[in-house]
């Protein structure tokens, strides 16, 4: 930006006279910069011009002028400098103006940024501790887990009950009157009580036992950059699955043959309802056989997909859409105690799906969440 002498003596002299308006408007049109920058370049130049008269003014005699800016008190601000600094109305006027859009500027941004602040401690502390009933939150492995202290407090208890209701019993024994209608109902409910208060004993401690080593396996778990899960051989249900379609050809067999000797409309759909639960079982049996036989080789970012032990894919972790965990559901058992992993691709196609030990899932979950991969999670370890 360049300005003759003439022109700087004419800015200098509309400051003088108060005319900051007029001096802005002047120096856009002769310049052709935008009002922003015309406006800042007159603020200057108001301050350069007041240098000689704001020497004399103090650290604290600033800090005093800010302070009544900001509790918008700014007549008083004017006052002052007439005052105490020997500075005409209008020079005072105009450093109180020079002085106010920084500290109002100032002010904001403050106000903002506590305001800001202090959503965010709010926020945070609304999402900073999951809550679920029975359970504490183990920042540290970043799961529920139950609440031992409470399951051990509970468990005493029912000790001291069943200690007491067996030494009731004991006691009872030897002076038992079965002729006393009273002393019979009383031994009777004391003694009967043990099996049940001994089951639920016997069932917290051994929940307890296993949580503790399940945890103790979790928390050796450390991601590594090269690893290699295995998909889980569930016999047990490979059996299960094999014996009820078994059963179910047996049943058709018998049918089919019902059917030949007396063939009835009324025997037809039973028929049909058991073909179709034995195809539902066949497709269920193939997959379950199939998936056992996938595996996954992992080298960073890059995801290998094995079946049979032989590649049959390599996807990136940018390219993956999400990655679900969850648990079956099996017959009348809420679900199974084992999770399964599906991976989608950016088509949110499956690309593999496999059950899992837990000891993997906690590693393959730790892996996707350190590469932000979107991880669906409706699998409870506990």
């Amino acid at each position: 930006m360049e300005l003759s002498e003439k022109d700087e003596e004419y800015i200098i002299s509309l400051l003088k006279q108060g005319n900051k308006i007029n001096a802005i408007a002047f120096i856009k049109d002769k310049t052709g910069i935008t009002l922003k920058e015309a406006k800042d370049y007159i603020d200057k130049k108001a301050n350069n011009e007041h240098y000689e008269k704001n020497i004399s003014i103090s650290k604290e005699d600033e800090e005093y002028i800010c302070s009544l800016i900001n509790e918008n008190k700014k007549l008083q601000a004017v006052a002052f400098l007439h005052k105490n600094k020997n500075m005409s109305l209008l020079e005072a006027k105009n450093y109180v103006d020079s002085l106010a859009p920084c500290k109002e500027k100032d002010m904001a941004e403050m106000n903002s940024y506590y305001i800001d602040n202090s959503n965010n401690r709010s926020s945070y502390k609304s999402k900073e501790i999951p809550t679920r009933r029975g359970y504490v939150f183990d920042k540290k492995l970043n799961i529920f887990i139950p609440n031992l202290d409470r399951q051990r407090k509970f468990n005493k208890v029912i000790f001291y009950i069943l200690l007491l209701f067996t030494v009731i019993s004991l006691i009872q024994l030897p002076f038992l009157n079965k002729t006393s209608y009273n002393q019979m109902l009383f031994f009777l409910f004391s003694s009967v009580s043990i099996l049940p208060l001994l089951v639920i004993w016997i069932g917290v401690a051994l929940n307890i036992y296993f949580t503790k080593k399940t945890l103790k396996e979790l928390e050796k778990v450390e991601l590594t950059n090269e690893f290699e899960i295995k998909s889980l051989k569930e016999n047990f249900t490979f059996f299960l699955f094999l014996f009820v379609l078994i059963f179910l050809i047996l049943v058709i067999y018998l049918q089919v043959d019902k059917l030949l000797k007396w063939f009835s409309y009324k025997e037809l759909f039973p028929f049909i309802l058991i073909i179709a639960v034995t195809i539902y079982n066949l497709y269920i049996f193939f997959k379950k056989l199939k998936n056992r036989k996938y595996s996954l080789k992992i080298n960073g970012k890059n995801i290998s997909i094995l079946y049979k032990n032989n590649e049959i894919d390599l996807i990136k972790t940018d390219n993956i859409d999400c990655v679900e965990f969850y648990a079956k559901r099996l017959r009348n058992r809420k679900k199974e105690i084992k999770p399964t992993i599906q991976i989608f691709n950016k088509e949110h196609k499956a690309l593999v799906e496999m059950t899992i030990s837990i000891k993997d899932y906690f590693l393959l979950k730790k892996y996707f969440t350190k590469y932000n991969v979107e991880v669906e999670d409706n699998f409870l370890i506990f």
